[in-house]
């Protein structure tokens, strides 16, 4: 008998995918013909998958917290920290070095790594049995929209 996923609180599918908008608006930007818009497009893109990495290694950081409150996993916390370290190191790279067909790959990677992350110790960071199917679904939207990066680099718009 097969396991059914739980179901998604409707605030936080809403609130997720509101979420995801800004890289998405963004990344259409960056296939704009005018340069200098598709250039702020990818910045802007850039910017927001940074703030998206920080925001979840936010929340692993909440959830060691909350895990062990007198005495958290110092190892967890430092690993919750990198997701914004590298999304920042790597937005700082694209508005100085505008190709960004590597970083949008990276940062793709990057959501891919904190998502098997948060879906193999979910239950053991104390995260509600419905958070790693809602990272599932949420890390698919943002790895496709990272797609839209390397389309807007083959057209030339930047």
């Amino acid at each position: 008998m097969s396991v059914r996923p739980p179901i998604l609180p409707r605030a936080a599918l809403r609130l997720g995918f509101l979420g995801l908008a800004p890289l998405a608006v963004s990344a259409l930007i960056s296939l704009s013909e005018h340069a200098s818009t598709a250039r702020l497009g990818a910045i802007g893109f850039s910017l927001y998958a940074a703030v998206l990495l920080s925001f979840l290694g936010g929340v692993r950081c909440g959830f060691e917290i909350m895990r062990a409150p007198e005495n958290p996993n110092g190892l967890r916390l430092l690993f919750s920290a990198l997701p914004a370290l590298s999304g920042w190191a790597l937005a700082a790279l694209v508005v100085y070095i505008t190709p960004v067909l590597g970083a949008a790959a990276m940062f793709a990677g990057l959501f891919a790594l904190q998502a098997m992350w948060d879906y193999r110790s979910a239950r053991d960071a104390g995260a509600p049995a419905w958070y790693p199917v809602l990272r599932q679904v949420l890390t698919g939207g943002a790895m496709i929209i990272c797609m839209i990066i390397p389309l807007a680099t083959a057209l030339h718009r930047f």
